[in-house]
């Protein structure tokens, strides 16, 4: 028997050859059946013609051998019924001699062309049968990530294509049968075929192919037949199957050891980044703190009440901006997990700039800051705490990165369902192509004189995103940075009754 992508089965195609021999006799008959009530109206050489039918459906039907054993059958058949004398083997007139020579060579040659030309159309059809089997199956790998994903798909298209059991076997993955899997074992080890219709471990129930990479054996393909043994004509269609299911999994091994390596990367460059950060933000106020309790604990009555409290206002600012430093980190972790939590109710900007100016005072200092405020600003939906620590953020950085006394404006407007803050400055701007950049954590500018631990603009972002906002930071054109805010407009608190 024979599937359609060629796989012939050896107790298959003993019963083939034997329905062959049957037909080939039911065809011999059945033109006899028909011709010989017509054979006083026929010429003998006209009733050659039944038989020669016989011959060309026979090898159409069943192959070469099953013509061959018709067209001697016919011609058995002609000389029994249709030479004189009838009914023997005899033959009385020369001239039937050559007929039967004819009817035997003739159904010889029309038998092998049909037969020639049935295997050649077998041929095609299992060409573009396999052509499109790999075309399937190349397009669901390409489009398929991760090795058991990928395994997954090969196993489904080669079982489907052979009509048979497939497995995908490596040196990590044990099979329930011991036979089976020393099989697998010995072809990934000496990268040969192995197993069935092979001569090495031919007991095996299945045919095992190594799965060869570009550098090492990944692993085997195993393709275990319903019946009997499949024949050579099949194995290389089968190693073709092997080869494009290593290409994939080679393919997926080396995209997820570059996304292993990318993330190692970003990690060992996010821990630098916050140690780094960390070192230098926690070792500045905890050495000015020591230095405090140090002063205090050696002063001796020396230090008068105001030097007193001078030290420990300056102690208490500094764990004040430990304590924002602790605050930022926690916040990032939050923002970066998606586990932050909005407090939403109705606020107006001129609350929140208030407020978030109000917290800034410190850091400030005696810096001008210019608000110009649009009439009739719509009231937010935010969390005001949050937005006002965005704003306080946006004012310490431009206070940090800019000259000591420059003055800062801020502008607050609405534009259809869009409400806008912008925080301008007059420093030295930001470095060309960091306008991006900047907004990621740890991220601290490379012409900045100032180190800081690069969260408070990373925050900023989240905390916008969180709102469904936005920010984006440009150089402007008379000097200095300009950081724009968008909040969306939603709908307006319900009016207070007069």
């Amino acid at each position: 028997m024979t599937s359609d992508n060629g796989i012939a089965l050896d107790a298959g195609g003993r019963s083939e050859s034997a329905r062959g021999l049957f037909f080939a006799m039911g065809s011999c008959a059945l033109a006899t059946a028909l011709a010989l009530p017509l054979r006083s109206y026929l010429n003998p050489q006209n009733a050659v013609m039944f038989y020669l039918v016989g011959i060309i459906v026979t090898a159409a039907r069943f192959g070469r051998k099953a013509a061959a054993a018709a067209a001697v059958l016919a011609f058995l058949c002609f000389n029994f019924f249709f030479t004189e004398p009838y009914y023997t083997f005899l033959v009385e007139d020369r001239r039937d001699i050559l007929t039967l020579l004819l009817l035997l060579v003739s159904g010889m040659i029309a038998g092998a062309q049909t037969s020639r030309l049935k295997a050649e159309r077998n041929f095609f059809r299992i060409k573009e049968h396999n052509t499109s089997v790999l075309y399937a199956m190349s397009n669901d790998l390409t489009a398929t990530r991760g090795r058991e994903a990928i395994i997954g798909v090969i196993c489904r298209h080669v079982e489907e294509a052979f009509s048979a059991r497939a497995i995908c076997w490596f040196n990590d993955t044990p099979l329930e049968d011991l036979r089976e899997e020393q099989a697998a074992k010995w072809a990934y080890e000496h990268g040969q075929a192995t197993g069935l219709g092979t001569a090495t471990l031919p007991g095996a129930q299945g045919y095992y192919v190594p799965l060869r990479g570009g550098v090492q054996v990944l692993g085997v393909l195993g393709l275990i037949p319903n019946q009997a043994a499949s024949n050579a004509d099949a194995r290389g269609m089968i190693q073709t199957f092997a080869n494009l299911a290593a290409s994939a999994l080679e393919r997926s091994a080396i995209s997820e050891l570059a996304e292993k390596t990318k993330l190692e990367a970003e990690g060992e460059k996010l821990r630098n980044a916050l140690l780094s950060a960390v070192s230098h933000d926690f070792r500045t106020p905890l050495a000015s703190i020591k230095g405090v309790i140090s002063s205090l604990l050696m002063e001796d009555g020396r230090l008068s009440a105001e030097d007193v409290k001078d030290l420990l206002l300056s102690a208490h600012g500094e764990a004040a901006r430990l304590e924002r430093i602790v605050s930022n980190l926690l916040e990032v972790t939050l923002l970066e997990s998606g586990k932050l939590k909005l407090k939403k109710d109705f606020y107006f900007l001129p609350e929140l700039v208030g407020n978030a100016l109000k917290q800034a005072e410190p850091v400030l200092h005696q810096r001008v800051v210019t608000c110009h405020m649009q009439p009739e600003l719509p009231a937010l939906q935010v969390d005001g705490l949050l937005i006002e620590q965005v704003l306080v953020n946006l004012l310490e950085n431009a206070a940090k990165y800019t000259p000591e006394y420059s003055p800062i404006t801020l502008h607050c407007s609405a534009y259809g369902d869009k409400a806008v803050m912008v925080i301008a400055d007059e420093g030295p701007g930001i470095a060309a192509g960091e306008e991006t950049r900047i907004f990621e954590p740890f991220h601290t500018s490379a012409q900045s004189q100032r180190k800081g631990s690069g969260l408070g603009l990373a925050i900023c972002r989240g905390i916008l995103l969180a709102h469904e906002g936005s920010i984006h930071a440009e150089n402007r054109v008379e000097g200095g940075a300009a950081f724009t805010i968008t909040l969306p407009v939603g709908s307006q608190p319900p009016a207070l009754p007069e």
